[in-house]
Order: structure tokens, then sequence, then C-alpha cells
């Protein structure tokens, strides 16, 4: 009769105690805005990672892009530096560069294309005195794969990721860095005026020579892209 008294008395005072602790803080709108930005993320990441595409993790606060195919990780360049640029006419903007973090670009494709993607060797079958014939060594990925100093990766929809790296036009002396300057400039100013230009937003992002090359010979064709945008 006592115990069970007692444990009357323990539960009534449980039931008080918990009555009478503070209601936890309803969550901010900063907080909620955070995690709809988190989950929106891990949305975005959790498609990419269920198909089957080759897909870039472009990440400016970490300064890193990575090469990914179902969430595994294939390659990751260090990002030195990133601009934000659209086509202007006259010093105005022809597109809205608004919005170009909050989504997923397809079909991602190197301009100027690799010329050659797959060499496959097969061994010659053996003469019929039984000799084998000598196999040619094929030429490495730096040998076969020569990288343009400035080369873009398009996206379906508009977006264009300009790869640059630092110092890449110094060599050849003056005229040879004057004419690489100026058939930039001119390449670009036709197409920000020309109506059918496919850039609405280009990333020009500063990586090191070797990723620059690395990323060239590396990006498998019809690539996606996710750039993870600022934290609210």
């Amino acid at each position: 009769m006592k115990a069970t008294l007692f444990a009357a008395i323990v539960t009534t005072a449980t039931a008080v105690v918990a009555a009478s602790a503070p209601a936890p803080a309803p969550p901010s709108s900063d907080d909620l805005a955070r995690l709809a930005f988190k989950n929106d993320l891990l949305q975005k990441r959790f498609d990419l990672a269920s198909s089957k595409e080759f897909y870039l993790v472009l990440d400016p606060a970490q300064k890193s892009m990575s090469l990914m195919y179902k969430a595994a990780l294939l390659q990751s360049y260090a990002v030195e530096g990133l601009e934000v640029g659209v086509p202007q006419v006259l010093y105005k903007s022809r597109s809205d560069a608004s919005g170009w973090e909050s989504k997923v670009w397809h079909k991602g494709a190197l301009d100027p294309v690799r010329e050659l993607d797959r060499v496959e060797v097969v061994a010659p079958p053996p003469t019929a005195e039984g000799t084998e014939i000598e196999v040619q060594v094929p030429q490495t990925p730096e040998e076969k794969y020569p990288v343009p100093p400035r080369y873009h990766i398009r996206f379906e929809g508009g977006l264009s990721i300009e790869v640059r790296p630092p110092g890449s036009d110094a060599e050849g002396g003056f005229w040879a860095r004057l004419g690489q300057r100026w058939n930039a400039w001119w390449a670009d100013a036709k197409a920000a005026s020309s109506g059918d230009n496919a850039d609405t937003v280009r990333l020009h992002v500063v990586m090191s020579k070797k990723d620059a090359d690395s990323l060239y010979r590396a990006l498998p064709p019809n690539t996606a892209l996710l750039v993870v945008p600022p934290s609210p």
C-alpha cells in the first residue's frame, strides 16, 4: 500500500514538473529559412546521386569543384577564384543573372570539344612464323589530348563555365599574348551582340593549370552541374 502511494506521488510530481517546464521556443524565420535551404540542397544532391549522370559540384565557399558519380567522388579541383558575368551590350546586361545557383544544370559539354575521346589498342595476332609484332605504346593523356589555354563547359539553358588558368597567356611573347586576348575579347563581343548566343550567365573559374588540364581531359559528356549557393 505504501509503495503504491509512493509511486502515485512520484507520478504526480513528475507531471507537475513537466507541466511547469517552459515550452520550447518556436523556430525563428531564420531557422526555418536555413532548414529549407538544407532540405533543398540535400534533395538536389540526392536527385543527382540517384541519376546516371556524372555531375560537378561547385562550392565557392569551400573553394572547390568536385567531379562526382552516384555520390562517389572521382576528382576534386581547388578553385582559386570565381567571377560571375553576364553578356552586356553598351554596358547593359542582356540577361538576368539571378537564380543560377538554385538550379541544377544539365548536358554540360566542352567547348572546344576534345578531338578524340577514347582509343582502344588491340594487339595484332602473331605472324605465321610465330613472331609477335611489336605493339606501339599509346600516347599518354597529356600527349594525346592537348588542352587549350581557355575553354568553356556549356550547359543546357545558358550557363557557361569558363576555365582560364592564371598566366595561361604568358607564354609566346608580347604579340602572342596580345593576339590571344584580342581573340578572346572579339569572340565574347560577337557572342554578346548576337541574338543566338547561348550564354546567359558565365562563371569564370580560376584554377591551377594542372587542375584545368585534368578537368578538360576527364570531363565526361553530358555532365550536370550544381553550384552550392551561400547559406542564408
